[in-house]
């Protein structure tokens, strides 16, 4: 799968979910964005709905929040318009329907929040787009999440399925205790869909994140803030700030790169040490030019500058030529070949 222009299947790609942590100023967006771009992110990300499609009226001291919160098609325009020309991919989750139209013009993608995995007209409408879908499965049964890869599947076709959709193994706890982190969830999904599985952390801290790589996800989804203390909205705590952001992204491409190729092979940077670390056939005694090697001549030790051990059967029964000295090693130049 390709997103944000890079090759998942040997990339990795870093989200700053900056998502309401602007808290409703259009200002402050545009400098968490700033920031996160400064730090090597790939992408940001927002959030985006009409309150009322949002929240309903049953709560609503939430419902006022959101509203505060909500910025409105002309700011998401400008964002997108930064982003671009400082060369970081924006998008956004569409916490109401009406938004996805909007951020299929100005995004490179569109996520689904944990939420609404169950939320078909969303979903639906989303994989119609044509942009890479990223899906958040935090509180979903497998019989939830197969639902939602089936819509998924019905609107973009089997063939188009795994290079335009992307899950998210999540935690939908703010924040997550790192023991509820689970991700080792990372490989069971892999191997049920068939599809790029990422991580979207909410745990304090990298350590969630960098076990998430260690499994294999190409994907990472952290919040990101520019203050994570002394704030009210619950997301700030939960955050990585600038210098956060940017060791992450440098260690997690540290844990991406050892990682390696699957397969056992032979690295460059070992090829040097081969002679060292081997045993080569040594001499036994001091021996004499037409000695007969046989078990008791010889022996072996570090390097295997001569005769690598695994070539007893071919040293055996060979006369010397040449006389070598006790503990040193015997070179093809020092026997006769035509001795057996």
């Amino acid at each position: 799968m390709e997103l944000f222009g890079k090759n998942l299947d040997k990339d990795l790609v870093v989200i700053a979910e900056i998502g309401v942590n602007h808290e409703g100023s259009k200002e402050k967006a545009l400098e968490l964005l700033e920031l996160a771009a400064g730090a090597g992110a790939d992408a940001v990300k927002f959030q985006s709905y009409t309150p009322e499609k949002y929240v309903g009226a049953i709560d609503p001291d939430r419902q006022e929040r959101v509203r505060r919160f909500a910025l409105d098609e002309a700011a998401h325009r400008s964002l997108s318009k930064r982003a671009r020309e400082l060369g970081v991919h924006f998008f956004s989750t569409p916490l109401s329907e009406d938004w996805v139209p909007i951020i299929a013009e100005i995004g490179s993608a569109i996520k689904i929040a944990s939420g609404d995995l169950t939320f078909e007209p969303v979903i639906r409408t989303a994989a119609k787009t044509g942009l890479p879908i990223i899906i958040s499965v935090g509180l979903g049964t497998f019989k939830e999440v197969d639902q939602a890869v089936q819509w998924c599947r019905e609107e973009i076709g089997d063939r188009d399925l795994p290079n335009r959709l992307a899950l998210l193994h999540c935690v939908v706890a703010y924040p997550t205790p790192n023991d509820d982190a689970n991700v080792s969830n990372i490989s069971v999904l892999k191997n049920r869909y068939g599809l790029t599985v990422g991580y979207s952390n909410h745990v304090i801290g990298p350590t969630a994140c960098y076990a998430a790589v260690a499994m294999g996800a190409p994907i990472l989804e952290v919040h990101f803030t520019d203050q994570k203390t002394g704030r009210d909205f619950r997301d700030h705590a939960l955050s990585m700030e600038t210098d956060d952001l940017r060791v992450l992204i440098e260690n997690a491409w540290l844990i991406k790169r050892s990682l390696g190729i699957p397969g056992h092979t032979r690295q460059k940077s070992e090829v040097e040490n081969l002679t060292a670390a081997r045993k080569g056939i040594v001499a036994a005694d001091d021996l004499s030019a037409g000695t007969i090697l046989t078990e008791s001549r010889i022996s072996y030790a570090r390097p295997a500058e001569g005769f690598a051990s695994t070539e007893k059967n071919r040293v055996l029964g060979l006369s010397l030529v040449n006389p070598v000295t006790k503990g040193m090693p015997i070179f093809p130049n020092d026997v006769s070949m035509k001795s057996k």
